[in-house]
């Protein structure tokens, strides 16, 4: 188990009427899953998929753990060090991906001066030569707590009580969503299971202008918000939708350029998206329907 690829627990998707009511709920961190393995002082790491990825974070090779070997399962999330200081620390899922796809020895040293990666932990899977996944959640933790100290590179993700609270708090501050974990549940690798460890996203919605349209190659409406440039919908609508759309947009084309159709941004529609990127886009954006009837007929 140590030092070899695992795959972790996924979070199994709930809704947001669908929020238990159990004790153990966090934060759901805007970054990628990772998997540190600590051996005698020598650190390892793997994202989920399995694949190694210590070269590209030398901030973990400084860890000193007060055990022998470990295996913690958490997040990586990265901080902007460009942003003006009488800011509070803010985290992208952008800065993330850019420290993540940054491979090459020179590329690692340039980017980790203006982006800080950082390794918020909710779990560990492996201590002093033995796998603990079979202990509970609320026993894996405590020994979370008492491994790892918070620090430049490592913390222990904060748990609350209430998942229905702080669902409502990851609202108003555009997060991602939450974690809730059984407290009395184990490990299960590999899996995925409603009855372990479940997420709830906060999605957000946006009534969105379709501007133009890929006229060649896959899918893609592009987006604005009065006037303003805001991302390309890539997740198909259904098929009534798209054939509607194409009746009523004949008559509203601007021009071509470049394998796309213009048009005048004059149908409406809503759209559910994860949050904003660091340049203002929508993440993830996905068709939730138009906004008026007359506008597709």
């Amino acid at each position: 188990m140590l030092n070899q690829s695992i795959k972790p627990m996924l979070l199994y998707p709930l809704q947001p009427n669908q929020i238990k009511s159990w004790k153990n709920n966090s934060l759901k961190w805007d970054g990628f899953r990772i998997l540190i393995h600590y051996d005698n002082g020598k650190v390892r790491a793997f994202s989920r998929h399995g694949t190694e990825i210590t070269s590209r974070f030398p901030e973990l090779l400084d860890i000193q753990l007060p055990v022998k070997s470990a295996i913690l399962d958490g997040e990586c999330i990265a901080f902007d060090l460009t942003q003006p200081k009488d800011q509070p620390p803010k985290y992208w899922w952008d800065d993330a991906m850019a420290r993540f796809n940054t491979k090459t020895e020179s590329g690692v040293k340039r980017i980790m001066t203006t982006i800080r990666a950082h390794f918020p932990l909710w779990d560990i899977l492996y201590l002093n030569g033995e796998p603990i996944i079979k202990k509970t959640f609320e026993e894996r933790r405590e020994v979370l707590e008492s491994v790892v100290k918070h620090s430049e590179t490592l913390s222990v993700t904060p748990i609350y009580d209430s998942g229905h609270k702080l669902f409502q708090k990851a609202k108003e501050l555009g997060l991602e969503g939450i974690c809730q974990y059984k407290g009395d549940a184990p490990m299960i690798l590999d899996g995925r299971s409603e009855r372990h460890v479940v997420k709830v996203k906060a999605y957000q919605y946006i009534t969105c202008q379709i501007e133009s349209m890929r006229i060649q190659g896959r899918f893609g409406w592009g987006l604005s918000v009065n006037g303003k440039y805001v991302g390309i919908l890539e997740f198909p609508p259904g098929h009534e939708e798209v054939r509607a759309f194409h009746q009523i947009s004949k008559q509203l084309i601007r021009g071509e350029s470049k394998g796309w159709r213009y048009f005048e941004p004059l149908i409406s529609c809503k759209i559910k998206f994860q949050c904003y990127t660091k340049n203002g886009k929508l993440r993830s954006p996905k068709f939730e329907g138009f906004c008026t009837t007359t506008s597709v007929q």
